[in-house]
């Protein structure tokens, strides 16, 4: 993918624009984890891939995972 200024924009929105799956996402990860520690974005990738999940909404979240952990960020971290 073409990392334009705009590409990149769309990618820092992913979280707002897909708050409630994002939120349903954390709130599965909390329970497999039992709040023994904080969540990561590769635990998202993963939780995804495992359950299979599919479509354009997923795709954004995994888009957003890559480009958070590329940018040295490992915790999630939604305000």
């Amino acid at each position: 993918m073409n990392q334009t200024p705009k590409n990149i924009e769309k990618i820092k929105n992913v979280p707002y624009n897909n708050l409630k799956l994002l939120k349903e996402i954390i709130n599965k990860l909390n329970k497999i984890f039992s709040g023994k520690r904080e969540i990561m974005y590769s635990d998202i990738i993963n939780l995804i891939s495992r359950e299979g999940n599919s479509g354009e909404e997923y795709n954004q979240i995994l888009l957003w995972c890559n480009y958070k952990i590329r940018l040295g960020e490992f915790f999630v971290n939604i305000q």
